[in-house]
């Protein structure tokens, strides 16, 4: 049986277009799941910032109260300048300690929030490209359907 050239152009044009979409929506579910994975470790990240600053503040309440208890048994008052400094710069250290943490856990979040912008657009993108290419392989298709003819007696393949 005979098949026209230009019937074989539209036949090859559709197919190839369908798998140009089929692809598309194969990327798409796959930025989607990248963009799951993502929110996921930003909610993760975002906790372990929370308890290294908790366990930061933990640390700072220790040592106040192991000072207090070591300044409570040497018999030195409870205005001692030097004891009230020691706390002073336990404080200060821990409140540096947390803004630190503060700040890294800000950039892990930016840097999440940054790649999850860069996916919708790589999603946009991809979409409108392989729907252009889709809608390019149906034109030629047809603008080869239409230039072989649909009659084909001497364009006949086997």
């Amino acid at each position: 049986m005979a098949k026209s050239a230009s019937t074989m152009f539209a036949a090859a044009a559709i197919v190839s277009a369908v798998g140009t979409v089929a692809s598309v929506q194969s990327q798409r579910r796959a930025l989607a799941r990248e963009n799951y994975r993502l929110e996921t470790e930003k909610k993760l990240a975002a906790v372990q910032a929370l308890e290294e600053e908790n366990a930061r503040k933990e640390m700072l309440n220790d040592t106040i109260a192991q000072n207090l208890a070591w300044q409570s048994i040497s018999g030195y008052s409870d205005d001692s300048r030097s004891f009230l400094n020691i706390n002073e710069q336990a404080k200060t250290k821990a409140n540096k300690d947390i803004s630190n943490i503060r700040l890294m856990g800000r950039n892990i979040q930016n840097k999440y929030t940054s790649m999850l912008y860069e996916n919708k657009y790589k999603e946009n993108d991809l979409v409108f490209g392989g729907y252009v290419s889709a809608i390019s392989e149906l034109t030629t298709g047809y603008a080869q359907y239409d230039y072989y003819g649909d009659g084909g007696s001497k364009k006949d393949i086997v």
